[in-house]
């Protein structure tokens, strides 16, 4: 009986351990899985901001500054040149502007927005035009600057249907209420409009590339602006005599009442000091 006794609770404490052995290896198989899941969500994530952020275009603004030197002779030719070629949808001038000064010194300038694909295409012919003597480039990303202004044209575009709803519906009772709605509603249409400008200006500089470029004659010592400031010193010696000259007699002028009076001074104490030394040399030892 005593035998039968110890069997039945030994086979207890073996089930009760497999059970409890059981729960453990239940346990640590979640605990392993619970990592796993958690850095597979957070992959998960991080795949769709990447696939979020993809997803939305790129604005880059791509802007050239370039200096080319030609001679003078043909400068204001090649400016007018480039001038004329630079026709729309493809490119369109922003600014332009030609200076000529004496001798063979000038300058011009062109400001351009042409389409990416004939970007290489304007650079090579600039090359061609003279000597390369600066060229530049840039790149500014403004795509948030877009995302930004579109989420505000939404907004506002989302509060002037309501407004224009709200107006329709004729639920307004008091006309100052209607007025201060149609107050509400032309600012907001005043602000869809300027966002609607900043989204064309922005789009603008964005879809084309820029082009600064400058045209100068290549400086020389021997061309006759060199010598310009000799020349000009020559050409105003008599003025800046006379004027030297002038300054004289003014001097002159508003220095001698104060030079006459400084001198009776002073010949008045030299004389009071001989009269005391005198008087002081005739008094008996």
């Amino acid at each position: 009986m005593m035998r039968k006794l110890v069997c039945g609770v030994f086979a207890v404490l073996v089930l009760t351990a497999c059970g409890n052995k059981q729960e453990f290896s239940g346990e640590m198989a979640k605990s392993a899985v619970a990592p796993m899941q958690a850095r597979s969500a957070a992959a998960d994530g991080a795949g769709a901001a990447a696939e979020a952020e993809a997803a939305v275009p790129r604005h880059i603004e791509l802007r050239h500054i370039v200096v080319i030197e030609v001679a003078a002779d043909k400068l204001e030719g090649v400016w007018r040149e480039r001038l004329e070629a630079c026709k729309l949808p493809a490119c369109e001038v922003v600014a332009a502007g030609i200076e000529n000064q004496r001798g063979d010194l000038g300058t011009a300038n062109l400001s351009l927005r042409i389409v990416p694909a004939q970007a290489g295409g304007l650079l090579d012919t600039l090359r061609g035009l003279g000597k390369l003597a600066q060229h530049q480039m840039s790149q500014t990303d403004r795509t948030n600057e877009v995302v930004d202004i579109q989420a505000r044209l939404n907004n506002q575009k989302a509060l002037r249907d309501r407004l224009r709803a709200l107006v329709a519906s004729r639920n307004v009772a008091k006309l100052s209420e209607l007025l201060e709605v149609e107050r509400e509603l032309a600012r907001v249409q005043t602000e869809i409009d300027s966002a609607e400008g900043q989204m064309r200006a922005t789009l603008a500089v964005t879809k084309k590339t820029s082009f600064d470029i400058n045209f100068r004659t290549p400086a020389s010592i021997a061309r006759p602006g060199s010598w310009e400031p000799i020349r000009n010193a020559w050409n105003n010696l008599g003025r800046v005599f006379a004027d030297s000259l002038a300054a004289l007699m003014y001097f002159v002028a508003g220095g001698l009442p104060w030079f006459v009076i400084g001198g009776v001074v002073f010949w008045g104490l030299r004389r009071l000091w001989r009269l005391r030394r005198a008087r002081r040399d005739s008094k008996p030892a």
